[in-house]
């Protein structure tokens, strides 16, 4: 790929429009506004346009540790955030950093139906 075709790709990433990115990238104003296509359509191009919107996705993304430093800013905001976003911004990062356990407590009692059962088909013998 050639120098001017990655700035092409690169130009394309930030705008989506074909015609502008090949202006900057220094092809001329016709083949800009009538071969765009053939460069969209080029293997490589194709490719590198991929790589560099996935790179460009991936900075957007906040990491956990980025979100909980946002949380916790809010929370410490007292004068310019309401009570109420300062509660939900807490209950989210108690949330997002397992805070809240489920307590669950549960028992089983057999039922005189279920040890008929267990007598007919020989299961008497089971708790030892």
């Amino acid at each position: 790929m050639t120098e001017r075709q990655k700035k092409f790709a690169e130009y394309y990433v930030q705008s989506g429009n074909g015609a502008e990115s090949a202006r900057k990238a220094g092809y001329s104003q016709s083949y800009a506004e009538h071969r765009t296509d053939e460069l969209l359509r080029n293997v490589e191009i194709q490719q590198y346009i991929k790589e560099l919107s996935e790179k460009l996705q991936d900075s957007r993304i906040l990491t956990a540790k980025e979100r909980q430093a946002i949380l916790s800013d809010i929370i410490r905001d007292a004068s310019h955030v309401e009570p109420s976003d300062r509660i939900r911004a807490i209950d989210t990062l108690n949330k997002m950093t397992g805070e809240y356990t489920l307590k669950v407590s549960a028992s089983v009692e057999p039922s005189e139906k279920f040890a008929d059962m267990l007598a007919q088909i020989g299961g008497e013998g089971l708790d030892e």
